[in-house]
Parts: structure tokens; sequence; C-alpha cells
């Protein structure tokens, strides 16, 4: 993750920090039924090029569950959070499923 997310305003510039993105996209995860791989690393990255973005992110499934629909579950609250909480347009999320939980 390189740089923060910078809004340009007329009243001054509001800055987002990458730390703060990634929160933003664990809890998303979470909400989706997952969790983000934490160890040997953390697994989220992104590419903020102007009001595009791109998240890849590693996680961490339940043995239990369909992998395809879940990684669109993670795909689609991502989305929506950054949408809502960050006001960005065009979204893509690569999610990589990383490991089963045991």
């Amino acid at each position: 993750m390189k740089g923060a997310l910078v809004f340009e305003e007329p009243g001054g510039s509001i800055s987002i920090p990458p730390a703060t993105l990634a929160s933003i996209a664990s809890i998303a995860v979470e909400r989706a039924g997952a969790r983000v791989r934490r160890r040997p690393r953390r697994c989220v990255s992104f590419e903020l090029n102007g009001r595009s973005t791109r998240v890849a992110i590693g996680i961490v499934a339940a043995p239990d569950v369909v992998l395809p629909k879940l990684a669109s579950a993670v795909q689609e609250s991502i989305a929506q959070a950054l949408r809502s909480m960050c006001d960005l347009g065009q979204v893509t999320i690569d999610v990589t499923v990383e490991e089963i939980a045991s």
C-alpha cells in the first residue's frame, strides 16, 4: 500500500491513510463471513489511481463454505464499504482464499 487517498476540496484537502483503508476492507471482509489473513503478514494492498481503486486481499475461509460464493460476498462488501465511506466510484477487488480455518 503506497500513499494515502487524497481528496482535493475548495476548503483544503482530505487524506485517508492506507491503514484506515485496510481497516475498512478488513471490517467489510468480516461482515461477509470471512477474515483477513494476518500471518505471516496482513494480506491487504491497494492501488490508487485517481478515482479508480484496485484492492487485493487474502482471506481465511471457514471449512464449510462455498468458496466462490464467499469470495463474491467479500468483493461486494468491500466495494460497498469503500463506495459509501470513501466516495470511490470504480473499485476492483481481487480476492485470494489463502487459508481454510481449522
